[in-house]
């Protein structure tokens, strides 16, 4: 979905929060793994103070109180998904929601739980960042694990007629998401990961196995407990991301933006 015509720059950002969430809330695998979790996380949410980070329409916020908890703090900085919630969420006496960023939230009683949502495509491109700039100690985090997989192909197998190998050759060093998303791509070997309570590294270097193949695909997984969640290709929200391939090692760098930290990519060692 794109916005078609001209916003103010605090508008344009309401809107496309809203239509972030639409996305996700239409990834029906992606939805369904997360209630998964919950349901299977239900003696820890029972009777317990939760908080979720982020919360859009509030549909997980539903799910926590419909499970047990006592309280909910439904945490949204979006004004407007804040209204949406609000009245979404009227019917449970147990949900607060709270207008405020997650980092600048201050809870007036211990939390037990907290549930967020703040991976993007390429495992640190969006929010995972304020969960190390937090106000409060949650004493459990779901999901609290991810990782960036990756997996080299030879061109051949995704070329036609209009992405060529020379196209792709001219794309060298620019990371494109949802280039050949109609094929699925088996990712092999981890180039990132994350913990929940571990360092934010905003740079991170990774050198390739010995396989042969000019296409490198990205893909993130979401895991709790060291168990997948969901990942890019079964939830479709979240997409491959590909590259030319053009070296043995790379870096990324990531920069704090105004909606998420931006990408930085570059080749270690081009061959060109």
């Amino acid at each position: 979905m794109d916005i078609m015509n001209r916003l103010s720059p605090e508008r344009f950002r309401e809107v496309d929060d809203v239509l972030a969430f639409i996305s996700i809330y239409d990834d029906v695998e992606r939805a369904y793994a997360y209630r998964q979790l919950l349901y299977s996380l239900q003696g820890l949410i029972q009777n317990a103070v939760c908080v979720e980070a982020g919360c859009g329409f509030g549909w997980f916020s539903a799910e926590m109180a419909r499970l047990g908890a006592r309280k909910v703090y439904a945490v949204e900085q979006n004004a407007v998904l804040v209204e949406m919630a609000r009245e979404r969420l009227a019917e449970f006496p147990q949900i607060e929601v709270i207008h405020s960023p997650i980092q600048d939230f201050i809870p007036p009683e211990p939390v037990d739980f907290l549930l967020h949502e703040f991976y993007g495509q390429l495992l640190y491109d969006e929010d995972l960042h304020y969960l190390n700039q937090l106000k409060f100690q949650p004493r459990y985090v779901a999901p609290n694990g991810g990782e960036l997989l990756a997996g080299i192909y030879p061109a051949k197998d995704f070329t036609d007629s209009v992405v060529t190998l020379d196209v792709l050759q001219r794309l060298d060093g620019v990371l494109i998401s949802g280039l050949f998303d109609d094929t699925e791509a088996e990712l092999t070997f981890p180039v990132m990961r994350w913990r929940y309570g571990q360092p934010f590294d905003l740079e991170q270097s990774y050198r390739l196995p010995e396989v042969s193949g000019e296409l490198l695909a990205f893909g993130v997984q979401i895991s709790h407990d060291e168990r997948p969640v969901c990942r890019a290709g079964v939830c479709e929200n979240w997409s491959y991301v590909w590259t030319y391939r053009s070296g043995e090692a790379f870096q990324f760098t990531f920069y704090p933006g105004q909606a998420g930290e931006e990408v930085g990519f570059t080749w270690l060692d081009p061959a060109h």
